[in-house]
C-alpha cells in the first residue's frame, strides 16, 4: 500500500497564520497536519508515501523525514509550477509513481483515523469518504446513487448533491492505469488548473472504475483552508489522534 500526498500549496487564504510555512506544517497543538497523516499511514502499514511538493519544499521535506524516522519510505516530487497549477497538475507530475493500491490525501486535511479504516475495508475500485450533509459553495460536492459516487464538483447543483467529498480516497492498483490515462487526458485538454476530481470524474464517466461512497457517519474531519478551519482543527485535535493501544 502506497500513499499519494498533495502538499504543494502555500495556504495564502490563511493570511499570516501559516507564518510563511506550507499550511500542512501549521501547528495544531504540538503536531502538524502532515505529521498526523504520516502517523496514521504508518500505523496502517503503508510502506511508501509519495509527496508532491511546491511552496517551501525544503521545509516540508525536512519535516516529513523527521516524522517518518525511517518507518515509511518517502519520495518527493517537486511541482515547479505549483503557483499556477491546481491539484491535477501536481497529480500529473506524480503519475509515473503510481503502481500499487494507494491512499490519496491532501496534506492539509485532518480526519478521524477510523474513516481511513473504513476505506481500507472496502474492495471497491475507488473508495471516497462523503460527509452526507448540505453543501456550501466552496465545498467539493458529491453526487451519489445506490452507494456509488457518480460525479464530484464544486458546481454541483443542490438537487444532485448528496454530501461533501472530504478529500481523501483509496484507489486500487487495478484501476491505476486508467486513472493515469484520465490524468493525462485532462491535462492534454488544457485542464492543468483543475482539481484531481476532474480525472476521477472522467474515469467514472468512461466506465473505467466504480467509486463507492463511504459515509463519514458524523466523524470529525476538516480541510484547513481558512482561519475558521484552523480553529476547528485545533478544537477537534483529540479526535484526529490515534487512541492508545
Amino acid at each position: 500500500m502506497d500513499a499519494l500526498i498533495m502538499a504543494a500549496g502555500r495556504g495564502s487564504r490563511l493570511g499570516g497564520l501559516a507564518e510563511d510555512r506550507p499550511k500542512s506544517l501549521i501547528d495544531l497543538g504540538g503536531i502538524t497536519p502532515l505529521e498526523l497523516q504520516l502517523e496514521v499511514l504508518i500505523a496502517r502499514g503503508v510502506s511508501r508515501a509519495v509527496l508532491v511538493t511546491g511552496y517551501r519544499r525544503e521545509l516540508l521535506q525536512e519535516a516529513a523525514e523527521r516524522q517518518a524516522a525511517g518507518r515509511i519510505g518517502l519520495e518527493f516530487i517537486f511541482n515547479p509550477f505549483w503557483s499556477v497549477t491546481n491539484v491535477l497538475g501536481s497529480a500529473w507530475f506524480a503519475r509515473d509513481r503510481l503502481r500499487d493500491d494507494f491512499v490519496y490525501a491532501h496534506a492539509d486535511t485532518v480526519f478521524d483515523p477510523t474513516i481511513l479504516d473504513d476505506l481500507l475495508a472496502t474492495d471497491a475500485d475507488i473508495g471516497l469518504p462523503v460527509d452526507m450533509r448540505a453543501g456550501e459553495p466552496e465545498q467539493m460536492k458529491a453526487e451519489v446513487a445506490g452507494g456509488r459516487v457518480l460525479h464530484l464538483s464544486k458546481e454541483l447543483p443542490d438537487e444532485r448533491t448528496a454530501g461533501e467529498f472530504i478529500g481523501i480516497g483509496l484507489f486500487r492498483s487495478r484501476i491505476v492505469p486508467g486513472l493515469v490515462d484520465a490524468i493525462e487526458r485532462e491535462v492534454a485538454d488544457g485542464a492543468i488548473g483543475s482539481y484531481f476530481e476532474a480525472a476521477i470524474n472522467r474515469l467514472i464517466a468512461d466506465g473505467g472504475a466504480e467509486a463507492v461512497a463511504v459515509p463519514t457517519r458524523g466523524r470529525a474531519w476538516t480541510e484547513i483552508d481558512f482561519a475558521e478551519d484552523l480553529e476547528t482543527a485545533r478544537r477537534l485535535l483529540p479526535a484526529f489522534l490515534e487512541s492508545p493501544a
